[in-house]
């Protein structure tokens, strides 16, 4: 008898075990089927891209989007979306499916124009989820090498004294480096005349060729430019000097304390993108943004590598926002799509 109830309570014990047991699975497995990034990704992700094919948002995307490949062994397929200042392909992103298999890349008009446009077709502050930087590039002050003027003070000062005042070349109403000769301009007070282009380099081989005598231009549309001795770099925009051109002073240092107009380049998704798959997309960028060859080809093309948490750059987007703002409406820069 006493076998008999030993038995039984071995038989009770392990088939409380085996319950025991079986609930735990289940419970880990219900846990894991309701983390969206678990098996994320298992198919090709679109990555929206703001500017033309072969430019320099679509040549980053494709340094990141590779390693993004290696890892994930899926296809990142970049889908060129050019026009209106980027707004094309960022309202394009913003109706998006929210299950991460579409990513956005934005770069500076993204914060810019929501400050030019009397109306655009999303809210760039409520539409998106941030990821995280991928670069910046700041403007460059250029000049005609033909100029009388070595620095940045020179130039403030030979603008302050020609009748009639300079000329200068802006490439996109509305695009970062317009507004950095807006502000460049009302802190170093002076007026003259403004010469629109459709492209950078066209603008730089007028620059160069002394019929305009000066823009601000992004850096890595400017080092050949620079590099050939084709025009003459004075001053940076950013707010240190760029370990790319170490010699060349910040505006900022050279009598415009606190000036900046950096350009820059990162990703988003749209709004209801689980958090989960944000913070693995985020991750597995950082991680690529962090290996030297990825630097390295970022550094040729004229950027610098950065990176951030999707909250970093959210404050980096709203910060963008707020500085540009009071520039566009003193500078009375209004544009319809």
């Amino acid at each position: 008898m006493r076998k008999l109830v030993r038995k039984a309570g071995w038989i009770l014990f392990v088939a409380c075990l085996s319950l025991a047991t079986g609930s735990r699975m289940v419970m880990a497995q219900q846990k894991g089927a309701g983390d969206p990034a678990k098996d994320y990704p298992n198919k090709p992700i679109r990555w929206i891209i703001d500017f033309g094919a072969g430019g320099l948002s679509d040549t980053l995307a494709r340094i990141v989007g590779q390693k993004l490949t290696e890892a994930w062994n899926q296809p990142i397929i970049n889908d060129a979306r050019p026009g209106v200042n980027g707004t094309i392909a960022n309202d394009i992103g913003s109706k998006a499916p929210a299950d991460g298999y579409t990513l956005v890349f934005v770069s500076t008009p993204f914060s810019i124009n929501v400050n030019v446009y009397a109306k655009l077709p999303y809210d760039t502050r409520k539409d998106f989820a941030p990821i995280t930087l991928i670069a910046m590039y700041p403007n460059i002050l250029v000049t005609s090498p033909n100029l009388p003027v070595k620095n940045v003070a020179e130039l403030i000062a030979y603008s302050k004294n020609k009748p009639g005042g300079p000329t200068w070349a802006t490439v996109g109403a509305g695009s970062s480096p317009h507004l950095a000769i807006e502000l460049f301009r009302r802190q170093a007070g002076f007026d003259g005349v403004h010469v629109p282009y459709n492209s950078s380099p066209v603008a730089l081989t007028d620059v160069s060729g002394g019929r305009i005598e000066f823009m601000f231009v992004n850096m890595p549309i400017a080092m050949t430019f620079i590099r050939g001795n084709r025009v003459r770099a004075v001053g940076i925009a950013s707010p240190a000097r760029s370990t790319l051109m170490p010699d060349l002073p910040t505006i900022a240092e050279s009598g415009l304390p606190g000036f900046q107009s950096v350009g820059y380049a990162g990703a988003v998704a749209p709004a209801k993108v689980p958090p989960q798959i944000i913070n693995k997309v985020n991750a597995e960028m950082v991680r690529a943004l962090k290996m030297h060859d990825v630097q390295e080809r970022i550094k040729n093309l004229g950027g610098e590598p950065r990176w951030s948490t999707p909250a970093e750059f959210k404050r980096f987007l709203d910060d963008e926002i707020a500085r540009w703002a009071p520039v566009a409406r003193e500078a009375g820069v209004k544009l319809e799509r």
